[in-house]
Formats: structure tokens, sequence, C-alpha cells
């Protein structure tokens, strides 16, 4: 017991008790291994689960298309009396068959509403005029001065004619209201009236010699 205590030999005390110790912590650590490969091992332990709902899907009715509830526009209905023009109008012209190199020619126009329905005349140079011509000639002309041409602005009735006077001196005319006072050849003339572009008339005469 005391050579336990005391260990006996060639070497310091502390070298014997330095592989005393190394001996005995081998031994604890195999007893510790042991120990925790043959510990009881403990049941596992099943948690129940809750059953879960069954979810159904619910079906989805699909949208509609989308529709769109404003009907396309229509044409807006006009809520007064239309324009006269070409489409609901005729128009007439009438004249002297002969007059002088030195006369005047007073052209009665006749503007009359052929429609089923009141339509508004605007009259003034930019709706109206009126050319004379002797063949490929163009001798006088409204659209040179815009006072030659009466200005209107008046409902018309179905089947009531607006009419007006526009007088010619026998002369040329040019840019700026101006007339020529150069005496006309004798032959034969033409009057070509438009009103609204497309309502057209005419009116041949003669010029004759002054007399």
């Amino acid at each position: 017991m005391d050579s336990l205590l005391h260990p006996v030999g060639s070497q310091p005390p502390g070298v014997y008790w330095a592989r005393r110790g190394a001996v005995v912590l081998a031994v604890v650590l195999v007893v510790a291994a042991l120990a925790f490969v043959f510990r009881p091992q403990p049941e596992p332990v099943v948690t129940a689960q809750p059953a879960s709902a069954s979810v159904t899907p619910t079906a989805t009715t699909p949208s509609a298309e989308p529709t769109d509830s404003a009907s396309p526009s229509a044409s807006p209905t006009p809520t007064g009396p239309l324009a006269c023009d070409a489409s609901n109008t005729d128009l007439a012209l009438a004249g002297y068959q002969k007059v002088a190199q030195d006369g005047k020619q007073s052209f009665k126009v006749s503007i009359t509403n052929r429609g089923d329905a009141t339509c508004v005349l605007t009259l003034k140079q930019s709706t109206f005029s009126l050319t004379v011509v002797s063949g490929s000639d163009r001798i006088w002309t409204t659209d040179d001065c815009e006072k030659w041409v009466p200005t209107a602005s008046e409902k018309l009735k179905a089947g009531a004619a607006y009419e007006f006077t526009i007088a010619w001196p026998v002369a040329r005319s040019s840019t700026g209201c101006k007339t020529s006072t150069s005496v006309l050849g004798e032959g034969t003339y033409v009057a070509n009236a438009t009103f609204a572009e497309d309502a057209k008339a005419r009116q041949v005469f003669v010029v004759t010699k002054a007399g």
C-alpha cells in the first residue's frame, strides 16, 4: 500500500505519478465510452398530428369577358336645319339673249330648296361664283371682286327660292375689282354659275355691235 502512495524506482517520483495518471485517465475514458454505447435508449415520442381538414378546391366562376357598355357613338343628329348645298338645291341662271358691246347684261340667279326640309342658305363669294367666257378665254368673274356677289344668310323652306341679280358691264375683269375699258369683240359668250362647288347653271348669249 505504501508503494502505491510512494512509488519506488530509479525514476523520479513525478514520472511514476504521470504514468499512473495516464493509466487512470485511459480507464475512465473506456468506461465512459462503454456507458455511452450501452445506455438505455429512450422510446421515441410520437406526437399526434391534427388531422388536416381536407381542402376542396373552390371552383371559381371565370369572370365574363369585359364588355364595353358604351355602344359605338352614332353620328350626331343635326339639331337645326341643314345647309343649303348642291345636294338639296337647284341653281338657275337667266339673262338677255343678246347684249350690245356698250350695253349691260343682267343675270338673274335663283337658288331653290328642292329638299323636304328647311335649309340654311349662305350666299357670299366663297359659296357662289359667276364667270363669263368666250371659248377658252376667261372674260369676267366675280372671283375678282367680293362685292360683286350679294351676301345673304337665311332659311329656305322646302320649295322656296332665293333670287338675286348680278350685273355684267360687258367688259373684262381683273383682280382688285377692276374692269377694262376696251371693247369686247362680237360673238357668242357663255356665263357659268356655281353654288356650293357642285350646283351649276349656264347661260349662252351673244354680244352684238354697239348701237
